[in-house]
This record gives C-alpha cells, sequence and structure tokens, in this order.
C-alpha cells in the first residue's frame, strides 16, 4: 500500500514535465537496450525539447517586432515621409537603384528580407537603429574598423551627395550599404552639409584583444550645414574654411505683417522681424540659405481670413503668391501655436537638444532703420544673384576687392543698419580711404 501511495505521490510530481515532451515520442522500451544507448535517449529528448521550444520562441519574437514595428510606424512617420522627400530628388542612376531596395517601416529604411537586413536586438543594425531613433533627420555614420560605414536611407544620400560607391555593387539581394575610410571623413562631412545635411558620427571603443565581449559605441559628435568640423575628427595640417551659418527659419504672419524668425544652434541664438511686407519677407529668403525651413499655419488664410479646406497653398487667393512661389521650390513642413516658442521646441528636437538649453535672444529693433532694397530693384543689380544679370558690385569695387568685402557691402545694402550706425561706418571707410 505504501508502495502504491508512494508510486502515484511519484507520478503526480514528475507529471508537469511529461508536458514538455512530445506526444509522438517513440516507445524506446519495446527496442533492444544495447541498439540504444543511453546517452542517444537523453540527446533525441533534449532535441525533441529544443524543436518544440523553437516555435513558441519564434510567434513570441516575430509578435514582438510586429508590436515594434506598429509603435515606430506611429512615432516616426514624419521623419520617414522626410527622408522619402529627400529621396525622390535623387538623381543618380546607382541611387535610384538603391532606393528601390528600401522599406520604410523603420529609420534606417531596412528590408528585413534582404541580406544583411537582419535587425536582431544586439546586432549592429540595431545598434545603429537605436541611434537613428535618437537624431532621426541626420546621416548616421558608424565606425567599422578602418571606415564609417551607412545603411538603407543613409548610404543612399551618401552615394547621391558624397560620390561614393555602393558596398557590394548593386546586388539585389543585400541592403544598401557605403561607407569611406577613416582618412577621408572629413571630405565626406563637407559634401553631405554642402548639401544642407546633418551628419552623426558613432564611434567604437575596443575592448581587450583576448575578450570576445561586444564593442561598445557611442555619438562622438555632429556636423550641420554651416558647421561642418567635428572635435576630434579635423588634422592639425588641414586649412579651416568656415562656411555661413545656415539657421533654421520660420515664416508667420500677423497684424503688423509678415515675420521672419531666424535660429542658429551653433551660436544658440534667435531673430524675429516683425512687420515685413511680402516682397522684403521674399528678399530675405532669398539671400540666406537655412536649414530647415518651417511655415506657420497663420500663412494658410489670405487678407480675408479664408482658408480653403485640405490646402496649403494659400497663393491661389490673392495675396502670398509671391511668397508661394518663393516657398514651393523648397522642402517646408508646417507648425502651429506660439511662432518662436514653437520653432525653438522644433529645433531642440532636430538637434537632439535638453529642454533646459537656452537661446539668447538678438533680435534689432526695425525702428529708426532704413528700408532696404525692393525684391525688384536687388534683382536687377545683381545684389540677389540672377542668372543673366551681372552684379553691380563688382563694377563699383576696385577688381582687387572680392570675397567677404562684396557680401560686406551687399549684406548693407539687403539688411540697412541704423542710421547711427550707418554714419560710423562710412567714417570708418572714410578713414581708410586717407590711410590707402
Amino acid at each position: 500500500m505504501k508502495a502504491a501511495c508512494g508510486g502515484t505521490i511519484l507520478l503526480q510530481k514528475w507529471r508537469p514535465l511529461s508536458l514538455f515532451l512530445p506526444s509522438h515520442l517513440p516507445n524506446y522500451s519495446s527496442l533492444p537496450s544495447s541498439s540504444l544507448p543511453l546517452t542517444t535517449k537523453q540527446h533525441e529528448r533534449v532535441h525533441c525539447f529544443k524543436d518544440m521550444k523553437s516555435p513558441k520562441g519564434s510567434a513570441r519574437t516575430v509578435k514582438k517586432i510586429k508590436e515594434w514595428r506598429n509603435v515606430l510606424d506611429e512615432k516616426d512617420t514624419s521623419h520617414i515621409l522626410w527622408w522619402k522627400e529627400r529621396l525622390e530628388m535623387c538623381r543618380k542612376a546607382s541611387t535610384v537603384q538603391l532606393i528601390k531596395k528600401l522599406d520604410y517601416s523603420n529609420l534606417l529604411g531596412l528590408d528585413v528580407n534582404l541580406r544583411n537586413g537582419s535587425v536582431k536586438e544586439g546586432n549592429l543594425n540595431w545598434e545603429m537603429l537605436q541611434f537613428k531613433s535618437r537624431f532621426p533627420r541626420e546621416v548616421l555614420l558608424c565606425r567599422v574598423g578602418e571606415f564609417y560605414e551607412a545603411i538603407g536611407i543613409d548610404a543612399c544620400v551618401l552615394v547621391e551627395y558624397a560620390g561614393l560607391n555602393p558596398f557590394g555593387g548593386l546586388r539585389t539581394d543585400s541592403i544598401p550599404r557605403a561607407g569611406c575610410p577613416v582618412v577621408n571623413l572629413q571630405q565626406t562631412l563637407d559634401d553631405l552639409t554642402r548639401n544642407g545635411y546633418s551628419v552623426c558620427i558613432v564611434e567604437e571603443v575596443q575592448g581587450p584583444s583576448q575578450a570576445r565581449s561586444r564593442k561598445g559605441r557611442f555619438i562622438s559628435g555632429h556636423a550641420h550645414p554651416g558647421n561642418p568640423y567635428v572635435f576630434g575628427h579635423v588634422g592639425v595640417d588641414r586649412d579651416l574654411d568656415f562656411p555661413e551659418p545656415m539657421p533654421v527659419v520660420g515664416v508667420s504672419r500677423s497684424a503688423k505683417g509678415y515675420s521672419l524668425i531666424s535660429i542658429l544652434e551653433t551660436l544658440k541664438t534667435f531673430s524675429a522681424e516683425d512687420g515685413l511686407t511680402e516682397e522684403a519677407l521674399v528678399t530675405k529668403l532669398r539671400t540666406c540659405r537655412c536649414h530647415h525651413m518651417f511655415l506657420h499655419s497663420s500663412l494658410k488664410h489670405n487678407s480675408s481670413g479664408y482658408s480653403r479646406p485640405g490646402t496649403c497653398r494659400w497663393g491661389e487667393f490673392g495675396e502670398g503668391g509671391l511668397l508661394w512661389a518663393e516657398c514651393s521650390s523648397r522642402h517646408i513642413e508646417w507648425f502651429e501655436g506660439d511662432p518662436v516658442k514653437e520653432l525653438l521646441l522644433k529645433v531642440k528636437e532636430l538637434y537632439g537638444l535638453d529642454d533646459e538649453v537656452a537661446f539668447r535672444n538678438i533680435a534689432i529693433p526695425s525702428e529708426g532703420r532704413p528700408r532696404p532694397l525692393h525684391l525688384g530693384t536687388a534683382t536687377q543689380i545683381g545684389a540677389i544673384p540672377t542668372e543673366g544679370i551681372p552684379c553691380l558690385l563688382r563694377v563699383l569695387l576696385p577688381s582687387s576687392c572680392t570675397g567677404l568685402p562684396q557680401l560686406y557691402i551687399r549684406d548693407l545694402l539687403l539688411n540697412p543698419p541704423a542710421y547711427n550706425t550707418a554714419a560710423k561706418i562710412q567714417g570708418e571707410f572714410e578713414l581708410c580711404i586717407h590711410v590707402g
């Protein structure tokens, strides 16, 4: 009786283990004991256990990927659309072929069904996707050995604007990949920033040679249009040519007229000019290159307050046609709310800045200042570069006066200073003439 009870208790105790074993497990008791060693039985049971566990894990993984992709689509749709619009401007045949292999289900544009397209947690693609999510509108260059590599969307940008060839040619079974040697990094940064792109640089940390641990990676810096140099990546023997900073620009409208907001991330400054006419605003837009342009929702209403539903072409209703013609050739985005506050938030989001970062207001009051040249006048004298019209400044100034002096005089004409400041500048010029 005790033996029977003990057998029943033992059977109930080990019964849960039977759930892990498949029902079709062969009955080894009918086979001769000499033909199937014990180790083989143990191996078969472990093998069957793994086979049974694998589909369950795969289903969980597929479900996790689906959930991740849904969240990503909802959160980063605007960034993906921004990249799609940029890629539509690519013209190189090799770039067009690479774009066909993109899948816009993630910020890198990777097709997980292609070779090297896996985003499994822990691999290099997964790490790069984490960095990309922090700076979704920057080209990501990741250090891999003696190269800086880019994948997916970023690889297409490198091929189009940096003159690089895709890794592995134009293979149809592999994701887009491109890169540059470490020694050519600055040249690549110059090419990308010159074409209006920001770049995020990721470095790798090499552990001990005997260790088999995964390499660590970190963001070492950013290069932006107007500021292409990154600390620690510029050679000591290189002559630096600092370009004009490129601001983020916002345009809005109020009862006083049009407003132009300009924000420089490199200097942490902003300015807002209000009361501009449409012609003055277009003149200012034509004389400056901007990194990003945002248009406020107030522009969708014309002077009569009418706004056509489902469209942002405010130029269709009279006033605003000149401004629309200027903006239609650029990449623009819309925003709402307080123009200055909301645009500062946009800049912090674009450049990955903390909310606590402060920007200084350097706006100069327009009272007591002469009006700038009209758009037609500035165009006809060549102050605004126009095809077929020579620049009058080149005729008035000595032939040796090029570069910065010409730009300075042009800036005085397009953005005249206050009368007192102008008088002092004129006095300085007269002193320079007597000294010469």
